[in-house]
C-alpha cells in the first residue's frame, strides 16, 4: 500500500519538554526566486520570514570517495531554479542541479540548523530523481548526518535507506521523511545535514523549517537524542 504524507504543518508535542514546530516551505523559483544565492544563503518562509537554517554547498568533491562525508572538494554557491535548489562552483558556473555528473561531480548541499532539530522534524523534498537498484545506477544519492554537538558529519545514510523513506509525490519528485530513516531513532538531535549526489542529477524543492526547540529539549538533544520519541505517524 502506497504511503501518503500528508505536510502542512506538522505539530510534534513533548509534555514538558517544549514543542517543535515544522512548515513546509517551496525551495524553488516560485517559493525563493531564480539565481544564484551565493555561498550561503538563509530561506524565507511562506510569510517572508527567514527560516532557523542556512544553505551551503560543496563542489567538485573527490568521486573516488563518494561515501566519505569529508572526502576533498571546493566550496560551491547555491542556485535555485524552476526545479529546485542545487549546486553550482564558487564562481556561479556549471549545472543548476546537485550533480553527481560533468566536470564538477560530485556536489552536495549541506543544511546547517540554527539549534538542533529532531531528526524526525526533517523532511526533503526531491525533484527530478530517479532511483536505481544501487550504486552507479540512475541518481545515487547520500545523506551524511551531524549529531547534536558532535562537530562532524558521523552518520552515512546510503541510498537504499533513502529510497525506504522516500514517498513518491509525482514522475521523479517526493519527499524524504528522515524519522523513517532506520539507522537512528526519530528523537535523536541533527546539527546540520547534507545530501550529495553521486552519479546523476537531482534538486531539493522542498524542506521543513524546524523552529529550535525550547532550552529543555535542547539540552537532552545534546546527548544524542530520546530514543522513546516516535516517529511521525504517516496515513496508508
Amino acid at each position: 500500500m502506497k504511503r501518503v504524507l500528508i505536510a502542512s504543518l506538522a505539530v510534534v508535542a513533548l509534555a514538558g519538554w517544549g514543542t517543535v514546530y515544522a512548515d513546509m516551505i517551496g525551495l524553488d523559483e516560485a517559493a525563493q526566486g531564480k539565481g544564484n544565492k551565493g555561498l550561503s544563503w538563509r530561506p524565507l518562509d511562506a510569510v517572508g520570514d527567514p527560516v532557523d537554517f542556512v544553505l551551503s554547498a560543496r563542489s567538485s568533491i573527490d568521486s573516488s570517495q563518494p561515501l566519505i562525508a569529508g572526502a576533498a572538494g571546493l566550496a560551491g554557491t547555491v542556485y535555485v531554479d524552476r526545479k529546485g535548489t542545487g549546486v553550482q562552483t564558487a564562481d556561479a558556473h556549471g549545472s543548476k542541479g546537485i550533480s553527481g555528473g560533468g566536470g564538477h561531480k560530485d556536489e552536495e548541499l549541506i543544511f546547517t540548523y540554527d539549534a538542533p532539530v529532531y531528526l524526525n522534524s526533517i523532511t526533503l523534498g526531491l525533484n527530478d530523481i530517479e532511483f536505481g537498484s544501487g550504486m552507479g545506477d540512475k541518481d545515487d544519492p547520500i545523506v551524511f548526518l551531524s549529531l547534536a554537538g558532535s562537530g562532524t558529519f558521523g552518520v552515512t545514510i546510503l541510498e537504499a535507506e533513502v529510497f525506504g523513506a522516500f514517498t513518491s509525490t509525482g514522475r521523479k519528485m517526493g519527499l524524504v521523511d528522515f524519522g523513517s530513516f532506520t539507522s537512528l531513532p526519530g528523537g535523536t538531535g541533527i546539527d546540520a545535514v547534507k545530501i550529495r549526489e553521486t552519479n546523476d542529477h537531482i534538486y531539493v524543492n522542498i524542506a521543513d523549517a524546524p523552529h529550535v526547540p525550547e532550552p529543555t529539549t535542547l539540552a537532552l538533544l545534546g546527548f544524542g537524542g530520546l530514543a522513546m520519541l516516535g516517529r511521525r505517524k504517516r496515513a496508508c
